[in-house]
């Protein structure tokens, strides 16, 4: 059990104090000596809850602690309210004795007080009549989170979406280019491999911490939400831009669904590409060619070129932050910079597009400010497009005017905003 509590501390440590994504951190260390569903649930847990927990410790000191005391506090108690399978006397030596082993010893005594008094005070929530504290508090999510959210949809709306729940099975599709999908289930089936099916024949939910530890199946699959692959399976054409494109995933399903296609997939830095580079290779997709390139800067190169243009643009990501908590672990985000890069990015796009060709605009936001407005704003000074039809295949979505947003309480999917718009002059 140390092994997992010490991994976990190390990655949470790396993820609050360097800034890394707990996702690459957790990837580097899905080795099969160790219970990593368990590693994994503590470190996602933790980010998910730590306003809940900051606020559920401080009752135990006047003076707030060092910040990987803190932390060490709060693995403590996320494991003591969340984690049947470590008592607490048990979780509560493993913690002392991890203090020891680092730079911490100083605080044993202290670590060792707190967490006795943890496991016996019981939890409790702070006055219903403050609704943005409140609200914060229950879900673990900051106020600034939580205001916005009530500045754009009504308070019923907001606890709904707030309460939803999505399936902790990861969403994947199956590369079909090299496997056959009744061939990768029987592989599933040998290794012992959970699975459910998608609402796509070419995709399932696995339980993704066991998937990845079978590196021989590494080429034959990538993670990819429902919402990413509605995007590729709405663009048309065999000459298709992807302007923000990395990692990569809906240029190099597009190329998939349609192999005789051309995707030149474009980003911005350098390593981005590179990631763009190696998911191409590993899944054997050869119709896909990167190219950097900055999506506010007009490429004159690219001027009524391509049947579709897609524009998964630069977001506020609160679409999926029930998936990466990690994103509220920051200061507010500059949402007010946000809307301004969106619309220049169209603008630019617009350009690139052939007359009867097509833009697929997403975002991982449900944000207003971020998708319809953006799309509002741009018809109103470009008069040769027109929203058209995006299909959903029947996953439900909140349709304006053709504009789909995906709200995980009745999409049952990440956060999402899709529209589409044809060039007809």
């Amino acid at each position: 059990m140390n092994k997992e509590l010490d991994l976990a501390y190390q990655v949470l440590n790396k993820v609050y104090f360097k800034k890394a994504y707990a996702s690459i951190e957790l990837n580097k260390h899905s080795t099969n000596d160790i219970n990593f569903n368990l590693v994994t649930k503590i470190v996602y847990g933790v980010i998910d809850q730590d306003i809940q927990l900051n606020y559920y410790l401080s009752q135990f000191y006047k003076k707030s602690p060092k910040k990987d005391v803190l932390l060490l506090l709060k693995m403590g108690a996320y494991v003591h309210f969340n984690v049947d399978s470590i008592p607490d006397f048990a979780m509560v030596n493993e913690l002392v004795e991890l203090s020891k082993r680092t730079y911490m010893r100083p605080y044993k005594s202290f670590i060792n007080a707190v967490l006795k008094k943890v496991v016996i005070t019981p939890f409790s929530l702070p006055d219903i009549n403050n609704k943005t504290q409140f609200l914060s508090i229950k879900f673990s999510k900051p106020e600034w989170y939580i205001n916005l959210l009530l500045n754009n949809f009504d308070y019923g709306f907001v606890v709904s979406l707030l309460s939803c729940e999505l399936t902790t099975d990861t969403h994947i599709r199956v590369n079909t280019r090299l496997v056959d999908v009744k061939e990768f289930i029987q592989k599933l089936d040998e290794l012992g491999i959970q699975y459910k099916p998608s609402i796509f024949e070419d995709a399932l939910y696995v339980d993704y911490s066991s998937l990845v530890r079978q590196k021989q199946l590494n080429n034959l699959y990538t993670a990819q939400g429902i919402p990413s692959m509605i995007v590729a399976r709405n663009v048309k054409g065999n000459k298709v831009l992807d302007l923000c494109s990395a990692p990569g995933g809906k240029a190099i399903y597009t190329a998939t669904l349609n192999p005789s296609c051309e995707v030149i997939a474009c980003d911005i830095y350098e390593h981005r590409l590179q990631l763009i580079n190696e998911y191409k290779n590993r899944l054997n997709i050869d119709n896909v060619t990167t190219l950097l390139n900055d999506a506010t800067i007009f490429n004159p190169q690219f001027e009524n070129m391509f049947d579709c243009v897609i524009l998964d643009v630069p977001c506020s990501g609160l679409g999926v932050v029930d998936k990466k908590p990690d994103l509220l672990l920051n200061n507010q985000l500059k949402f007010e910079e946000l809307p301004k890069i969106q619309a220049k990015i169209l603008d630019i796009a617009s350009k690139y597009v052939k007359i009867g060709g097509s833009i697929v605009y997403s975002t991982c936001t449900i944000l207003p400010q971020e998708n319809e407005n953006i799309i509002n704003g741009f018809l109103n000074s470009h008069h040769n497009y027109k929203i058209t039809c995006v299909d959903t295949f029947k996953v439900p979505s909140k349709d304006e005017c053709g504009l789909k947003t995906f709200y995980p309480h009745i999409s049952h999917t990440e956060g999402f905003f899709i529209g589409k718009l044809e060039r007809y002059e």
